[in-house]
């Protein structure tokens, strides 16, 4: 199943202004499935000197807890460039599934990407502006999509590398738990199965993703949406 947190980066030729990058955001999400919610996650970004660190905890409520009691753990951590985020390492853990643990370093002097799982060890040629999946979720922060309909990217989850591809459109208003956000809707082009992302960005509130959609193949959807938020610039 393509997970969920699978999203978004844009190779955007923008100046990043460090100023406009928010010193810290602390997010808080619920995940759900047909409206039942299954787990909450909750994130940290953090800037210091040119660099950031993203750490992601994802717990399970309700019945998933009871039967498939797991904590996710994901960081993310890397330089602030003049592009935004530029990830040196990721790492995804789980407390019980350790065979789906995985880790990418990113070698940027030698443009060799390094991805460690259950798989083995993989060394891949790593393109300009890819990101890890945690860093995606924070790229709009450091680079606005101002001004770009169409996105084209690589993002690793620390086993593959995949090329995805976005459009935009430029004002929606949606409504999560957080509040009624006006935003910036991503979403996949149509593809030959029902399975499609969608993204929303909050547009008053650093571009943080406020709501996130997947259908799978077979149309099943999964919903992240925003519960908390706070922003320290």
């Amino acid at each position: 199943m393509r997970t969920l947190f699978v999203l978004f980066l844009a190779c955007l030729s923008f100046n990043l202004r460090a100023e406009t990058l928010p010193q810290r955001i602390e997010a808080s999400y619920d995940i759900l499935k047909h409206d039942i919610k299954l787990a909450e996650v909750n994130e940290i970004f953090e800037r210091h000197e040119g660099h950031y660190r993203i750490t992601s905890v994802t717990k399970p409520v309700g019945l998933l807890a009871l039967f498939q009691p797991e904590t996710i753990v994901v960081s993310s951590e890397g330089e602030i460039t003049q592009h935004g985020l530029l990830p040196l390492h990721f790492k995804h853990s789980r407390t019980r599934n350790h065979e789906k643990n995985s880790s990418a370093d990113f070698d940027w002097e030698n443009n060799e990407l390094t991805l460690s799982s259950q798989s083995g060890i993989k060394l891949l040629t790593l393109h300009p502006f890819t990101q890890d999946r945690l860093s995606i979720m924070y790229q709009f922060a450091a680079q606005p999509p101002h001004g770009r309909l169409e996105f084209k990217f690589d993002m690793t989850n620390g086993h593959k590398v995949n090329e995805y591809h976005y459009q935009l459109n430029p004002a929606q208003t949606v409504q999560v738990p957080f509040g009624n956000l006006r935003s910036y809707y991503l979403y996949t082009p149509p593809q030959k199965t029902k399975w499609k992302s969608e993204l929303w960005l909050a547009i008053d509130h650093s571009f943080v993703p406020c709501k996130v959609v997947v259908t799978e193949d077979d149309g099943a959807q999964l919903v992240q949406v925003l519960r908390k938020l706070n922003i320290e610039q």
